[in-house]
């Protein structure tokens, strides 16, 4: 998987029938779809594969800890994604922790090892950013750190900005692109503005709800 060709990240919902967008016309990069109360995970990324076999699908799952979320994480990993982006990282420790899980369920499910990559999102939490010096080691199947500035501040303030560099300054590290997450619900002309900003810092990607966002991302990532 090429993750540094994957521009266009668009959310859609488990429930969508058959497809969010045209495939003829505004095609994504990647599918993403929010695991948090999906109970037909492996139906849903089966019918779209039927439609479209060669769209990475990755699901968008919460923070997980010792005594929290490790069931619908692994739930979510057992339907066989092409990649998992878990929010929340605060640290090294639970990038370990989400390597494990990983490793479990493609043991179980007779997956190949490392066939499920993992997106850490560091930069949608204060932990991950006061941390972001410390994720100096890359496990095999990190290929992106993610950034979300809406989960930090509503508005575009200093807090945002420094979770940018912050994010992108850890992935360099890492040897991994950086992808953002943020303003993906935003109108057509602030998301444009914030789709520029993004490839100007250096981030690889952009996520957006709307199919009518998708030139906009390859436009600007295109011009970067």
């Amino acid at each position: 998987m090429d993750i540094r060709r994957m521009k266009v990240w668009l959310l859609g919902m488990a429930s969508d029938d058959p497809l969010p967008f045209d495939p003829q016309a505004n095609r994504p990069d990647c599918l993403c779809l929010p695991a948090k109360g999906e109970e037909r995970l492996e139906e849903r990324i089966a019918s779209l594969r039927s439609v479209l076999p060669s769209l990475p699908i990755f699901l968008i799952c919460e923070p997980i800890s010792k005594a929290y979320n490790v069931d619908d994480f692994s739930r979510a990993a057992r339907a066989a994604p092409d990649g998992i982006i878990l929010r929340g990282v605060e640290s090294a420790a639970r990038i370990q922790m989400a390597e494990t899980l990983l490793r479990v369920v493609e043991a179980r499910e007779e997956l190949e090892e490392g066939s499920i990559a993992l997106i850490a999102m560091i930069g949608d939490n204060g932990g991950g950013l006061l941390n972001a010096r410390h994720f100096l080691h890359r496990h095999r199947r990190l290929i992106a750190l993610g950034y979300d500035g809406d989960a930090l501040e509503p508005a575009d303030g200093e807090i945002a900005r420094q979770g940018a560099v912050a994010t992108m300054l850890a992935a360099r590290n890492l040897g991994v692109p950086a992808i953002d997450f943020s303003a993906a619900r935003s109108p057509a002309e602030a998301f444009e503005s914030s789709c520029h900003h993004a490839a100007r810092t250096g981030f690889a990607g952009k996520l957006t709800e709307n199919p009518d966002h998708i030139g906009i991302i390859k436009n600007a990532f295109g011009a970067a």
